[in-house]
């Protein structure tokens, strides 16, 4: 007996339905695979946004933390900007005096000579100023200038030297007269207010033409009235001289070194009033 071979034929409408169901397949997992590269490459995106600010905050951390120099015109600083730059007061005191003459700063040179400021301080703050351009900001012009004589001079012209107002005007002006007019030009430091910087300025522009109006008083007759009068004298080393003279019958001024040990600059001013 011969067995029948079995032969499976599938009708039309089957096979059209198989090849539905293979291309529906493909179109799954074609989907699925084109799905999965975008969420991939989107998720790149993103992670490589977040990354990126991450560096930007970074960076904008490490220029913030850089310090910024600003620069300050010297003419116009504030109290709080002078704090800022470390100015003591007194350098601020006398900047302030400076500008209330209505004068004006053009250089670091000059800067320094108004507020005193020492040369370490003024290296760490002159990057911090910036002066007018109207000038040069490097050595300052001198025009030549005449001097004059400050035994003659009146208030309003000292007040034309920088550093000088009305206050030590008149303070030089009372002391010329205590002295009967200046011998010397060291005698100007010995002005209430006026320290080494101003005296040199002040004889940038003045130097002593005419003598002093000394009436020279004779040591062996001067009265005690009189000898306490005398400039540098004080009412007690005036008795001290009257004492020696009238225990030695004489007295000269070459012993007042005796009678003033350790006196020798001030032994050289007394001497300018007696003989």
């Amino acid at each position: 007996m011969v067995k029948k071979q079995f032969r499976y034929v599938m009708s039309k409408p089957q096979r059209g339905a198989l090849l539905i169901l293979l291309f529906l397949i493909i179109c799954v997992q074609s989907y699925r695979l084109f799905f999965k590269t975008i969420t991939t490459a989107t998720v790149d995106t993103r992670e490589s946004l977040r990354f990126q600010k991450k560096l930007d905050a970074l960076r904008k951390a490490e220029s913030d933390s850089v310090p910024k120099n600003y620069l300050y015109n010297p003419n116009y600083l504030t109290d709080f900007r002078a704090y800022d730059l470390g100015l003591p007061l007194e350098a601020v005191d006398r900047l302030k005096r400076y500008r209330a003459q209505n004068k004006v700063i053009y250089s670091i040179q000059a800067f320094q000579e108004v507020t005193q400021i020492t040369d370490s301080l003024l290296f760490i703050i002159s990057p911090s100023l910036k002066f007018p351009k109207n000038l040069s900001n490097t050595l300052e012009k001198k025009a030549i200038v005449k001097k004059r004589d400050p035994n003659t001079a009146q208030a309003e012209d000292l007040m034309k030297v920088s550093g000088i107002g009305s206050v030590l005007s008149k303070h030089i002006v009372k002391y010329r007269t205590y002295l009967m007019g200046f011998s010397t030009p060291n005698q100007c430091y010995e002005v209430y207010g006026l320290d080494s910087l101003i005296v040199k300025r002040l004889f940038a522009y003045f130097e002593i033409q005419s003598d002093p109006m000394i009436s020279k008083l004779d040591i062996n007759k001067a009265s005690f009235q009189e000898l306490e009068k005398v400039p540098y004298l004080t009412p007690e080393e005036a008795r001290k001289i009257i004492s020696y003279r009238t225990q030695n019958k004489r007295i000269s001024v070459g012993v007042l070194s005796e009678l003033f040990v350790n006196s020798t600059n001030r032994l050289e001013r007394i001497k300018l009033y007696l003989y």
